[in-house]
């Protein structure tokens, strides 16, 4: 008879058990859903730039690039730093990536040319939620002003391997190389996203 008891209370404890679950369950389901639907916006953008500079790196790294297009593209953009340069008066001369007289030479490298703070910029574009007309106004100056930036920081590199000491260079070359270059990647994207923005609300209908 005890033993009988305690399984019926056994029995009904499962039985109570059973009966919460399904609703924890739920309960559970609803905050995850509401965490989700909270934190969406930025969830969207965290994955959508990661994906973006996914898809850079992949190409940055591929035989593609590094075979066939880095080589051209790097020289060119020694040539126009080059250009830039005589304008200057300074007796330089381009060869390949090189940027080089008798005094300093100056080598474009991956690092040095300015695209992976241009894929920040363009990835940043691309996610923000405004009409394409507004991502090709933005893509439109955005990459210009940084290509012809690389070339002025290009230019000063010379300038400054030349002129000032290794030390300067090397500060001018790390800190204007990856850390300005990209935050003015970043403010950029900020200037255009406030400009997007006011723009989409203004075309609303009151």
């Amino acid at each position: 008879m005890v033993a009988y008891v305690i399984i019926l209370g056994m029995s009904a404890k499962k039985r109570r058990k059973a009966g919460k679950t399904p609703q924890q369950s739920k309960r559970l389901g609803q905050r995850i859903q509401a965490w989700f639907q909270d934190r969406n916006p930025v969830l969207k953008f965290l994955l959508g730039f990661t994906g973006c500079m996914g898809a850079f790196y992949l190409f940055y790294y591929s035989g593609l690039y590094r075979n066939y297009l880095e080589a051209p593209f790097l020289n060119a953009q020694a040539r126009l730093g080059n250009a830039l340069l005589q304008l200057f008066g300074q007796d330089t001369i381009v060869t390949g990536s090189t940027i080089g007289s008798d005094a300093f030479s100056v080598n474009i490298k991956n690092g040095c040319d300015g695209l992976e703070a241009t894929a920040i910029l363009v990835s940043g574009i691309l996610i923000f939620p405004v009409s394409l007309r507004k991502k090709f106004t933005g893509l439109g100056w955005g990459i210009p002003i940084l290509f012809v930036a690389n070339i002025l920081r290009i230019a000063g590199l010379y300038l400054s391997g030349k002129f000032f000491s290794k030390s300067v260079f090397d500060v001018l070359h790390i800190q204007g190389g990856f850390i300005l270059f990209t935050l003015l990647s970043v403010v950029l994207w900020f200037i255009w996203m406030n400009w997007a923005t006011k723009a989409t609300v203004k075309s609303l209908p009151s």
